[in-house]
């Protein structure tokens, strides 16, 4: 059996190197959390601005960024470019988009409504968004017509406010 000789001063470094240890990890698993929270709340706050209804709440959006940050996040092309886009809006250097007034945003995301990152965000938000059930009836979708003969037998023709063909206005 061998014997290891450790001075005082080499034992309260060691025990000073391990304390510290789960702080260091610590502060950067909570930069990765804080990183993820920001994408998370920029991508929100771009879905508003691009699907602006008084009714859907801030967490509904924050949803939706979610679920789209999830399906994306297998690609890193496609983290990577969203990512890049997020930059772009937050390039203002005045606050992250998603702190920034609802003008300011919209003023933003105008500028850079031809990104590939946006195009991609705006079709499958759109999916997103409206294929929720609770959102059919604050747009007036009634669902789908199918099952019960199309929309020649349901509700097509149930345009009260406009003249009947041939009357006379």
């Amino acid at each position: 059996m061998t014997s290891v000789s450790m001075t005082r001063r080499g034992a309260v470094r060691s025990i000073a190197l391990a304390a510290t240890i789960p702080f260091a990890c610590g502060g950067a698993i909570g930069a990765t959390v804080a990183a993820a929270d920001r994408r998370t709340a920029a991508t929100a706050a771009l879905l508003r601005v691009a699907f602006p209804h008084g009714r859907l709440t801030p967490d509904f959006y924050r949803g939706v960024a979610e679920t789209y940050l999830r399906e994306i996040a297998a690609k890193p092309a496609a983290i990577a470019e969203h990512d890049r886009g997020l930059a772009l809006l937050d390039g203002s250097h005045i606050a992250p988009f998603a702190d920034l007034p609802a003008v300011i945003q919209k003023g933003l995301v105008e500028k850079i409504d031809q990104e590939p990152f946006f195009k991609a965000i705006l079709w499958r938000g759109a999916e997103l968004i409206y294929r929720d059930r609770s959102v059919w009836k604050m747009v007036g979708y009634e669902g789908s017509s199918l099952e019960y003969g199309g929309y020649h037998d349901r509700g097509f023709d149930d345009i009260d406010w406009l003249p009947r063909a041939g009357a006379r206005a």
